[in-house]
């Protein structure tokens, strides 16, 4: 009996045990708690990316474009391949990799041949950028369709009044062309805004042989917006004058006679148009 009674008190002291400490322990409540991720480290900088067209006194060349933030140099520019135009490829580092470089929104000034030019980027990690940089007087630009025959690599004058004011160049499918014309800052007597600008074709010898229906208003080219455009149609040169090549000084005399001719003998090419006018002095003489 005295085991029976000890052994029941046993089991009753474990349950009072067992219960103080259930009450003792509080249920968990609400959502567990996580570890937040790590956070990552961020990527360096990249360097900044500028493709640049230079412009010296209208011309497209250039023999060196440096670029820079304040007064330190950043990157010197290659010369680039794979496009018709001269331009040149630079790498921006960023101030990381080159103190007193790249930083987001840090000003990067261009110099060509030494000449600082107008306009100005932003430097922005990683982005590449392509735009024209011009150091000189102001020129305008024209560019369009050429008519009503192809006309390949052919040169095409600009003047304004009797003073020739730059060049241009028909491309290499005949359809097009692109031309500069001076200010009277470049060269006296060229274009000042509002300028009346007319073109005149050149054959191979340099005579004009056609000149344009279609006039340009002369307007200087910021280097930001398009060339003007203007397309042009050519009519026969008859009667009308040409640059004097051998005293450069904007006086002009007459064309030859048969310019009509010629500018078909221009498309034709040198060997063909001798032989069309050996054909026709001939047929002229029976």
């Amino acid at each position: 009996m005295i085991v029976v009674r000890a052994a029941a008190l046993i089991a009753l002291l474990s349950i009072a045990i067992v219960g103080n400490a259930s009450a003792r322990t509080p249920t968990p409540t609400g959502t567990p708690t996580t570890v937040p991720p790590a956070t990552p480290t961020p990527a360096p900088p990249q360097p900044a990316l500028f493709g640049i067209f230079p412009w010296v006194n209208g011309q497209n060349t250039a023999h060196s474009v440096i670029a820079k933030i304040g007064e330190t140099t950043c990157a010197t520019g290659v010369p680039g391949a794979g496009q018709v135009r001269l331009h040149f490829q630079l790498s921006l580092p960023a101030e990381e990799a080159q103190p007193g470089c790249g930083r987001e929104g840090a000003v990067v000034s261009f110099f060509v041949d030494g000449r600082q030019a107008a306009q100005t980027a932003i430097w922005h990690s990683g982005i590449s950028q392509h735009f024209e940089v011009i150091v000189g007087p102001p020129f305008a630009r024209f560019s369009g369709g050429v008519g009503p025959d192809r006309l390949f690599h052919q040169v095409i004058l600009s003047y304004v009044g009797n003073v020739s004011c730059g060049d241009g160049r028909t491309g290499p499918q005949g359809y097009g062309y692109a031309a500069v014309v001076y200010s009277a800052e470049q060269q006296a007597g060229c274009g000042v805004e509002g300028s009346q600008v007319t073109f005149k074709l050149l054959d191979a010898q340099g005579n004009v042989i056609a000149v344009a229906r279609e006039t340009g208003t002369w307007h200087a080219w910021d280097g930001v917006s398009d060339p003007q455009q203007l397309n042009l149609t050519f009519g026969p040169a008859g009667g009308i004058t040409t640059p004097n090549t051998g005293t450069g000084d904007g006086t002009e005399r007459a064309a030859a006679p048969w310019g009509p001719l010629a500018l078909a003998l221009a498309s034709l090419g040198l060997t063909g148009g001798i032989a069309a006018l050996a054909f026709r002095r001939r047929a002229m003489t029976r």
